[in-house]
Protein backbone atom coordinates (compact mmCIF):
# COMPACT_ATOMS: atom_id res chain seq x y z
CA UNK A 1 0.00 0.00 0.00
CA UNK A 2 1.47 3.18 -0.61
CA UNK A 3 1.69 6.10 1.64
CA UNK A 4 -0.68 7.94 -0.03
CA UNK A 5 -3.52 5.45 -0.34
CA UNK A 6 -2.64 4.42 3.60
CA UNK A 7 -3.47 7.97 4.30
CA UNK A 8 -6.79 8.05 2.87
CA UNK A 9 -7.39 4.52 4.20
CA UNK A 10 -6.90 5.76 7.84
CA UNK A 11 -8.53 9.37 7.65
CA UNK A 12 -11.88 6.87 5.83
CA UNK A 13 -11.65 4.81 8.70
CA UNK A 14 -11.29 7.86 11.06
CA UNK A 15 -14.44 9.57 10.03
CA UNK A 16 -16.46 6.16 10.28
CA UNK A 17 -15.29 6.80 14.17
CA UNK A 18 -16.11 10.47 14.61
CA UNK A 19 -19.07 11.31 17.07
CA UNK A 20 -21.55 13.65 15.60
CA UNK A 21 -22.10 16.70 17.98
CA UNK A 22 -25.74 16.74 18.67
CA UNK A 23 -27.18 20.53 18.57
CA UNK A 24 -30.44 19.94 19.21
CA UNK A 25 -31.83 22.06 22.03
CA UNK A 26 -30.75 20.25 25.47
CA UNK A 27 -33.01 20.99 28.41
CA UNK A 28 -32.56 19.99 32.39
CA UNK A 29 -35.74 19.97 34.52
CA UNK A 30 -35.78 20.77 38.32
CA UNK A 31 -38.34 20.73 40.95
CA UNK A 32 -38.24 23.34 43.55
CA UNK A 33 -41.71 23.29 44.53
CA UNK A 34 -42.40 22.81 48.67
CA UNK A 35 -45.56 20.46 49.22
CA UNK A 36 -45.91 17.64 46.97
CA UNK A 37 -46.42 14.43 48.65
CA UNK A 38 -44.43 12.42 46.16
CA UNK A 39 -41.97 13.20 43.33
CA UNK A 40 -43.32 15.72 40.09
CA UNK A 41 -43.10 14.96 36.89
CA UNK A 42 -42.42 17.20 33.84
CA UNK A 43 -43.45 16.78 29.75
CA UNK A 44 -42.60 18.43 26.97
CA UNK A 45 -45.26 19.00 23.75
CA UNK A 46 -48.01 16.73 25.82
CA UNK A 47 -45.18 13.67 26.10
CA UNK A 48 -43.71 12.70 29.92
CA UNK A 49 -40.16 13.62 29.76
CA UNK A 50 -38.43 10.27 30.37
CA UNK A 51 -36.17 10.67 33.85
CA UNK A 52 -37.96 13.64 35.20
CA UNK A 53 -39.97 12.13 37.85
CA UNK A 54 -37.98 14.59 40.51
CA UNK A 55 -38.21 14.94 44.48
CA UNK A 56 -37.57 18.04 46.37
CA UNK A 57 -34.30 19.76 45.20
CA UNK A 58 -33.97 17.66 42.37
CA UNK A 59 -32.73 17.47 38.75
CA UNK A 60 -32.68 15.00 35.50
CA UNK A 61 -29.64 13.25 35.41
CA UNK A 62 -29.45 13.84 32.02
CA UNK A 63 -30.25 16.25 29.69
CA UNK A 64 -33.81 16.46 27.05
CA UNK A 65 -33.07 16.49 23.01
CA UNK A 66 -35.48 18.55 21.64
CA UNK A 67 -36.63 19.69 18.16
CA UNK A 68 -35.76 23.55 17.23
CA UNK A 69 -38.56 25.88 17.35
CA UNK A 70 -41.67 26.71 19.28
CA UNK A 71 -42.21 23.86 22.47
CA UNK A 72 -44.48 23.97 25.41
CA UNK A 73 -44.01 22.51 29.05
CA UNK A 74 -46.10 21.20 31.93
CA UNK A 75 -45.66 19.62 35.61
CA UNK A 76 -47.57 17.56 37.53
CA UNK A 77 -47.54 14.79 40.39
CA UNK A 78 -45.75 11.86 38.43
CA UNK A 79 -47.61 8.65 38.81
CA UNK A 80 -46.02 6.02 41.17
CA UNK A 81 -43.31 4.11 38.44
CA UNK A 82 -42.27 7.63 37.31
CA UNK A 83 -42.87 7.03 33.37
CA UNK A 84 -45.91 9.70 33.28
CA UNK A 85 -48.25 12.64 35.25
CA UNK A 86 -50.42 11.05 37.61
CA UNK A 87 -53.66 13.28 36.28
CA UNK A 88 -53.65 16.43 34.39
CA UNK A 89 -50.81 18.90 34.57
CA UNK A 90 -50.61 21.81 37.45
CA UNK A 91 -48.81 24.36 35.78
CA UNK A 92 -48.07 24.84 31.85
CA UNK A 93 -45.31 27.10 30.41
CA UNK A 94 -46.57 27.44 26.37
CA UNK A 95 -44.98 28.47 23.10
CA UNK A 96 -41.39 28.63 24.48
CA UNK A 97 -38.54 29.53 21.62
CA UNK A 98 -35.74 26.95 22.11
CA UNK A 99 -32.92 27.39 19.26
CA UNK A 100 -30.42 25.09 17.60
CA UNK A 101 -27.57 24.34 20.46
CA UNK A 102 -29.57 26.06 23.09
CA UNK A 103 -28.96 25.01 26.53
CA UNK A 104 -31.85 25.25 28.96
CA UNK A 105 -33.53 24.61 32.23
CA UNK A 106 -36.89 24.20 32.82
CA UNK A 107 -37.92 24.68 36.96
CA UNK A 108 -41.33 23.94 38.81
CA UNK A 109 -41.05 26.15 41.75
CA UNK A 110 -43.48 28.26 44.33
CA UNK A 111 -46.20 26.05 46.61
CA UNK A 112 -48.23 22.69 45.18
CA UNK A 113 -51.42 25.01 45.85
CA UNK A 114 -49.86 27.48 43.40
CA UNK A 115 -46.95 25.84 41.20
CA UNK A 116 -45.11 27.81 38.96
CA UNK A 117 -43.38 26.77 35.63
CA UNK A 118 -39.56 28.58 34.87
CA UNK A 119 -37.48 28.66 31.49
CA UNK A 120 -34.04 29.43 32.06
CA UNK A 121 -31.59 30.00 29.00
CA UNK A 122 -28.21 29.06 30.40
CA UNK A 123 -26.00 30.23 28.15
CA UNK A 124 -22.84 32.53 28.54
CA UNK A 125 -22.20 35.43 26.98
CA UNK A 126 -19.06 35.16 26.65
CA UNK A 127 -15.66 33.02 26.17
CA UNK A 128 -14.15 30.94 29.37
CA UNK A 129 -10.64 30.40 29.84
CA UNK A 130 -9.08 27.04 30.69
CA UNK A 131 -9.51 27.35 34.15
CA UNK A 132 -12.72 29.16 34.66
CA UNK A 133 -17.05 28.24 35.16
CA UNK A 134 -19.44 30.51 34.63
CA UNK A 135 -21.52 30.78 38.07
CA UNK A 136 -24.90 33.16 38.65
CA UNK A 137 -27.56 32.79 41.60
CA UNK A 138 -31.62 32.25 41.46
CA UNK A 139 -34.01 32.69 43.93
CA UNK A 140 -36.55 29.58 44.11
CA UNK A 141 -37.43 30.13 47.62
CA UNK A 142 -39.81 33.22 47.97
CA UNK A 143 -40.74 34.76 51.28
CA UNK A 144 -41.54 38.73 51.03
CA UNK A 145 -40.93 38.72 54.62
CA UNK A 146 -36.79 38.37 53.72
CA UNK A 147 -34.30 38.69 51.34
CA UNK A 148 -31.12 37.38 50.71
CA UNK A 149 -27.26 38.29 50.53
CA UNK A 150 -24.95 35.44 48.82
CA UNK A 151 -21.23 35.75 49.78
CA UNK A 152 -18.43 33.19 48.53
CA UNK A 153 -17.12 31.61 50.99
CA UNK A 154 -17.82 33.32 54.49
CA UNK A 155 -20.41 36.06 55.09
CA UNK A 156 -19.68 39.29 55.51
CA UNK A 157 -15.73 38.96 54.23
CA UNK A 158 -16.07 39.73 51.36
CA UNK A 159 -18.62 41.95 49.17
CA UNK A 160 -21.70 40.13 48.36
CA UNK A 161 -21.96 38.39 44.73
CA UNK A 162 -25.47 38.46 44.76
CA UNK A 163 -27.96 41.20 47.20
CA UNK A 164 -31.65 40.26 47.14
CA UNK A 165 -31.96 38.43 44.44
CA UNK A 166 -36.15 38.25 43.00
CA UNK A 167 -37.69 35.01 42.77
CA UNK A 168 -37.38 33.39 39.63
CA UNK A 169 -35.11 35.79 37.97
CA UNK A 170 -31.55 34.64 37.64
CA UNK A 171 -28.94 36.97 38.21
CA UNK A 172 -26.22 37.83 35.56
CA UNK A 173 -22.97 35.49 34.69
CA UNK A 174 -20.03 35.58 36.78
CA UNK A 175 -17.01 33.72 36.12
CA UNK A 176 -14.74 31.51 38.79
CA UNK A 177 -11.77 29.64 38.76
CA UNK A 178 -12.56 25.94 38.74
CA UNK A 179 -11.94 23.92 41.78
CA UNK A 180 -13.61 24.27 45.34
CA UNK A 181 -15.01 26.93 46.75
CA UNK A 182 -17.96 27.44 49.33
CA UNK A 183 -20.94 29.97 49.13
CA UNK A 184 -22.58 31.98 52.65
CA UNK A 185 -26.34 33.24 52.72
CA UNK A 186 -27.55 35.86 55.64
CA UNK A 187 -30.89 36.31 55.10
CA UNK A 188 -32.65 39.98 56.61
CA UNK A 189 -34.23 41.24 58.33
CA UNK A 190 -32.50 39.67 61.28
CA UNK A 191 -29.08 39.16 59.83
CA UNK A 192 -29.39 35.42 60.41
CA UNK A 193 -26.70 33.22 58.72
CA UNK A 194 -28.37 30.64 57.68
CA UNK A 195 -25.97 28.93 55.09
CA UNK A 196 -22.33 29.42 56.76
CA UNK A 197 -20.48 28.22 53.60
CA UNK A 198 -22.11 25.68 51.28
CA UNK A 199 -19.35 23.75 49.71
CA UNK A 200 -19.27 23.66 45.76
CA UNK A 201 -17.15 22.33 43.08
CA UNK A 202 -16.58 24.18 40.02
CA UNK A 203 -15.63 22.23 36.75
CA UNK A 204 -14.01 24.35 34.59
CA UNK A 205 -16.14 25.01 30.78
CA UNK A 206 -19.00 24.80 33.29
CA UNK A 207 -22.16 26.93 33.36
CA UNK A 208 -23.74 26.86 37.35
CA UNK A 209 -27.09 28.14 38.52
CA UNK A 210 -26.40 28.00 42.05
CA UNK A 211 -30.34 28.37 43.20
CA UNK A 212 -31.48 28.88 46.86
CA UNK A 213 -34.15 26.35 47.43
CA UNK A 214 -36.67 25.74 50.12
CA UNK A 215 -36.65 21.90 51.33
CA UNK A 216 -37.68 20.11 54.30
CA UNK A 217 -34.45 20.50 55.88
CA UNK A 218 -34.04 24.33 55.57
CA UNK A 219 -32.39 26.46 52.81
CA UNK A 220 -29.92 25.20 50.23
CA UNK A 221 -28.06 25.96 47.71
CA UNK A 222 -28.32 23.50 45.12
CA UNK A 223 -26.36 23.92 41.92
CA UNK A 224 -28.37 22.94 38.64
CA UNK A 225 -25.49 22.79 36.11
CA UNK A 226 -26.70 23.72 32.48
CA UNK A 227 -26.73 21.09 29.99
Amino acid sequence: MTVLAAALFAAACGDEGATAVDTRPGVRFFNATMGMSGKVGFTTDGQFAGGSALALGESTQTCSRLTAGSTSFGFGAANAGGTDLSGGALATLGSQSVATGGNYTVVAAGSAASPTLLLFDNTFPGTLASNQAAVRFVNLAPDPAYNYRIYQGEVGLTDALAINPPFGSPTAFMTMTRGSTSFGVLRLPGHNIIIPASPHTLQAGTDNTLALVETSGGLQLINIRGC
